[in-house]
């Protein structure tokens, strides 16, 4: 049970049973990642959220896609901004996904495409979303809010972003539809250096890795004092059973996974204990 001092009602993206199963960037261990594939398998588990990123077309239109270049997952070089999006629809998506027991490519020409953010929120209307800006355009936060009002999303999403420029104005210009937002890295410093003047009233959760260099981010007791400040925190990305287990015992709030099949799996032996 978590501690009565964590006052669960305030905060966005919480469950009551379990912690969150975030799918990172879909079911991305098994398929191409960002995919719509990747998403439904990972739909089709009842996951709670549906993770990924944002990145502007050149005739600014986001799309679902982590990387600046093409070139690591898809047959197309050279970077998402110098390509309109109907110009994107060329490049084959599921190109160099391999699989990891044949070596082969399975997802090759089968119309894996880029997804809009549009087009993603549609196709998903109901899961709630996570996502994080990848572009520094000053731009993107306000395109980015433009698609998920338009697909009246904003009840169902939170955002993020490494930029500290990006979450500031996404914030600054959300404020009527009170879409919530991880912290930033400066305010997960001020966390993690004990400071409590930060304003932890800007955002809702810690989204941050396990470890960052030498320095122990998410442990038993920091994720203790975050329930103290009445804000959750979620670590990625995890795709390791004893890691998994360890958090479900921490009272962790959500875990990213690439594998959200194992997450759940590791959650119902979790709850036979």
């Amino acid at each position: 049970m978590k501690s009565s001092v964590y006052l669960r009602s305030n905060i966005p993206f919480l469950k009551n049973d379990r912690p969150l199963i975030i799918a990172h960037r879909g079911r991305s261990a098994y398929t191409p990642e960002s995919s719509y594939q990747s998403f439904k398998e990972a739909y089709d588990l009842d996951v709670d959220v549906l993770e990924t990123d944002i990145r502007l077309t050149k005739d600014g239109i986001p799309v679902i896609f982590h990387d600046e270049s093409l070139d690591r997952t898809t047959n197309g070089i050279g970077s998402i901004i110098d390509y309109t999006f109907d110009k994107l629809q060329a490049y084959d998506l599921g190109y160099w996904y391999q699989d990891s027991k044949s070596w082969e490519y399975p997802y090759r020409n089968k119309e894996f495409k880029i997804l809009s953010l549009v087009g993603f929120l549609d196709k998903f209307p109901k899961i709630r979303v996570n996502m994080d800006i990848k572009d520094e355009l000053k731009e993107a936060p306000e395109k980015i809010l433009e698609a998920i009002i338009s697909s009246n999303a904003q009840d169902r999403f939170l955002l993020g972003s490494f930029h500290q420029k990006q979450i500031k104005r996404f914030r600054d210009i959300s404020v009527q539809w009170s879409i919530p937002t991880s912290a930033n890295r400066l305010e997960v410093l001020a966390f993690l250096g004990h400071f409590t003047l930060f304003s932890h009233k800007k955002f809702c959760v810690f989204q941050v890795p396990m470890n960052y260099n030498f320095l122990k981010i998410v442990t038993q007791r920091s994720i203790r004092r975050a329930h103290k400040w009445n804000l959750a925190v979620h670590p990625w990305t995890i795709n390791d059973e004893q890691i998994m287990m360890n958090l479900f015992k921490w009272e962790i709030d959500g875990i990213f996974s690439d594998d959200p099949e194992l997450l759940l799996k590791v959650w119902d032996s979790y709850k036979l204990k």
